[in-house]
C-alpha cells in the first residue's frame, strides 16, 4: 500500500472529474477497504490499476461520464453496470490479473463521477460556469476531509446501488446551486470556508465515493467466486481519519 501511495504522489495532475489527484485519493482509500485477496492483487498490479484510472479519464466530458437523473440523459449508469459485469466475467474466465486491475481502476473513476453532483444533475445552465471551480475546490480541501466509511451493504444489489448512488448525488445539486448563486449573484469557491455547504457536500461526496467503490469491489469479488468472509465485520460505519 505504501508503494502505491508513492506512485500516486508523483503522477501528473490534470483537471478532470473530479481532478486526477482526487480520483487517485478515492481509489487508494477504497483499495484499502477491498477484500484482502483483491487488495493484494491490485497492489501487485498497481501500474495496470492506475492505467485503468487514467484510461477512464481519456474521454472526460463525454456522455459516458454523466447521468442526469431527471432527464435520464447520459451513459454513466450504463457504463457502471457494464463495467461491473465485465470485471466479474474477466475474473471468472481467468483473464490476466493485470487486465482485471485495469478494469477495476476504470470503475474507480466512474464511481467518483457518479458521486459528483455536476455529473448527475444539470437543471441550472448557470452551474456549467462553476463546474471546474468546484472540482478544483474539492481537490484543494481534500486533505481536510475525514474518510468516513459508511459500511458494506449486506443486501447489496447492483441496480438499487446504482439508482441510490445517482439519486443521492443529484440531491446535492440544489445545495451547490444555492451556494454558488446565493442572492442571485455568482460566487467563487475562494469565498467558501470549512463551515460552508460546499465543504459539507464535497466532504460527504468524497466519503460516499470511497464507500461506494469498496461496496462495488466486494460485490465483484463475491460474484466472481472470491473470498469475502470479512464482509460481515465491515457493515458498520467507521471514521478512518484524514488523508
Amino acid at each position: 500500500m505504501k508503494r502505491l501511495a508513492l506512485v500516486l504522489l508523483f503522477l501528473p495532475i490534470t483537471a478532470n472529474a473530479w481532478t486526477r489527484a482526487s480520483d487517485q485519493r478515492i481509489a487508494i482509500k477504497a483499495l484499502a477497504l477491498a477484500p484482502p485477496d483483491l487488495q493484494m492483487m491490485l497492489e501487485k498490479f498497481q501500474p495496470e490499476y492506475l492505467a485503468g484510472l487514467e484510461q477512464a479519464e481519456a474521454h472526460e466530458g463525454s456522455e459516458g461520464h454523466h447521468y442526469y437523473v431527471l432527464s435520464r440523459a447520459g451513459k454513466l449508469r450504463e457504463r457502471l453496470e457494464l463495467g461491473t459485469f465485465t470485471a466479474v466475467a474477466m475474473i471468472r474466465r481467468g483473464d490476466s490479473m493485470g487486465a482485471v486491475a485495469g478494469q477495476l481502476g476504470l470503475l474507480a473513476h466512474l464511481v467518483a463521477d457518479a458521486n459528483n453532483p455536476f455529473h448527475t444533475a444539470n437543471d441550472d445552465p448557470r452551474m456549467a460556469l462553476v463546474h471546474d471551480d468546484f472540482e478544483q475546490y474539492f481537490e484543494r480541501r481534500l486533505s481536510r476531509f475525514p474518510t468516513v466509511f459508511y459500511g458494506l451493504d449486506p443486501h447489496f444489489t447492483l441496480d438499487s446501488f446504482l439508482d441510490r448512488t445517482l439519486a443521492r448525488s443529484a440531491g446535492f445539486y440544489p445545495l451547490m446551486e444555492s451556494e454558488y448563486f446565493a442572492g442571485g449573484e455568482r460566487h467563487s469557491s475562494s469565498t467558501f470556508d470549512d463551515r460552508s455547504t460546499a465543504f459539507g457536500v464535497a466532504s460527504v461526496s468524497y466519503s460516499h465515493s470511497v464507500t461506494d467503490l469498496a461496496n462495488l469491489y466486494f460485490y465483484i469479488w463475491k460474484q466472481a467466486g472470491g473470498d469475502v468472509r470479512i464482509a460481515s465485520r465491515m457493515r458498520s460505519m467507521q471514521v478512518l481519519g484524514g488523508n
